[in-house]
């Protein structure tokens, strides 16, 4: 797909003199991913992908499925610990391969375009759009709760509320890289907040001695037998809650040389190039935004809360099993690489032992949930040979290709990021010289 707008360099090159971001005194302006994180608002960043609405949430369907307090107790170690081992395998793949992107370079570095599109793919279509939705509905349902104290909010309630929230933190996020991250800094307070409150709270009751229901005769005392599947499905509602623990991974560069997953997948040609584009003037992906808020949109619309976090967490850890096995891969291919990081293989060994006991009885639990992520995942095949493959495609496909292009930079008055995806082209492109025009006029 890098013929989408691919041949933008010089133009979009030109282009770039509009943006926020200054180069030398006196020199000309550049537009550029403005590097608004710092090491405060990173931390707040990985915190609060991994302290996420997840932990307000799942701790009911773990309950459901493993039928005692005491069992659950259990999952919630169990999952924690492999969340460990895979963060460990992570850290090795993060300093061998320091490319921005997480498991999507290095699933495309070690096995090759095909499979790092699909999981490209599953990201686009599945992931993040899941884990949004799922985000958005919990938020929503909390705020609602107090207004229907007897009873479970209304459906279109809940789902009116969330689009709402989802496409004002999309304009945000849209208008303001420095609005977002302050936003981000005070709801990962707020999170902890809460979640120090819950804490002291339990605390205080155990202390006043109401803990009966952790005595082992209480916290064993089943109310359902839970089936090896019902163990497997409460493992994914735990693994939620503890997910983005590899989220350091898709930010390697991002101090250095700012990109996204969005970024590196159109680096590769992966992606339609418009995605690696960014606003003349605020300097953000708004086409890889509303792409995103759109497929958002679209999957809260077709599935309860619960039934999202199961699909998100099987094609989660059906990505994070692939990556792990990328690892010992890349130990058989490349055994002299240099690695600041080596960890002992019965890690990813018991992860992956792990993995695959999770994916086989999730897929024989919950078989439609989890098929039609497969499903998704594999309809990435076609489009992968015809998009990216295919690379000599007939002179009207580029045309029609290149003026969508043209059309949505127009639309969003975006352009390529300095050092970006356009520079390594060389062809100009009519479209890529308009908002080039624009920008001259506005300065």
């Amino acid at each position: 797909m890098r013929g989408v707008g691919g041949g933008a360099g010089r133009a979009a090159r030109a282009a770039m003199a509009g943006g926020e971001q200054r180069g030398a005194p006196g020199g000309p302006e550049r537009v550029a991913l403005k590097k608004e994180i710092g090491l405060v608002s990173a931390c707040a960043i990985i915190i609060g992908n991994i302290i996420g609405s997840g932990i307000f949430i799942s701790p009911k369907g773990v309950l459901e499925h493993t039928g005692s307090v005491g069992l659950a107790l259990i999952i919630w170690v169990l999952g924690g610990g492999v969340a460990a081992l895979g963060s460990l395998c992570y850290a090795e793949l993060g300093v061998t391969i320091p490319k921005s992107g997480g498991d999507y370079s290095y699933v495309t570095e070690i096995f090759g375009g095909l499979a790092g599109f699909l999981l490209l793919w599953s990201a686009v279509l599945i992931m993040y759009p899941t884990s949004l939705a799922v985000i958005a509905l919990t938020f929503s349902n909390y705020v609602l709760q107090p207004v229907f104290p007897n009873c479970i909010p209304p459906y279109n309630a809940s789902r009116i509320l969330s689009m709402v929230c989802l496409l004002l933190l999309t304009w945000v996020n849209s208008s303001s890289v420095r609005w977002a991250t302050r936003i981000q800094d005070i709801f990962t307070a707020g999170k902890l907040l809460a979640l120090a409150l819950i804490i002291i709270v339990g605390f205080i009751q155990i202390f006043k001695g109401n803990y009966e229901e952790l005595t082992p005769s209480n916290a064993f005392n089943f109310w359902m037998t839970p089936s090896v599947g019902h163990l497997a499905l409460a493992f994914l509602q735990g693994s939620f809650a503890f997910s983005g623990w590899n989220f350091l991974n898709y930010v390697t560069e991002e101090l250095v040389d700012p990109r996204r997953l969005c970024f590196s997948g159109a680096r590769e040609g992966h992606l339609p190039s418009l995605l690696a584009m960014i606003h003349v003037k605020h300097c953000t992906p708004i086409p890889a935004l509303l792409v995103c808020c759109l497929a958002t949109l679209i999957i809260m619309l077709v599935g309860d809360t619960y039934t999202l976090i199961n699909y998100v967490s099987f094609i989660n850890y059906l990505c994070y099993g692939v990556t792990i096995i990328g690892l010992i891969v890349l130990r058989w291919k490349k055994p002299k690489i240099f690695r600041p990081i080596k960890v002992n293989l019965l890690i990813p060994i018991t992860y992956l032992a792990f993995w695959a006991f999770l994916l086989i009885f999730s897929l024989y639990s919950e078989p439609v949930v989890c098929g039609i992520g497969l499903i998704i995942i594999l309809t990435g095949v076609p489009v992968f040979f015809l998009g990216v493959y295919w690379r000599n495609k007939p002179k009207c496909v580029n045309r029609l290709i290149e003026s969508v292009t043209c059309w949505g930079q127009k639309l969003c008055f975006v352009v390529y990021p300095q050092g970006g995806v356009a520079e390594e082209e060389e062809a100009p492109s009519a479209c890529s010289r308009r908002p080039a025009t624009k920008t001259a006029e506005t300065k």
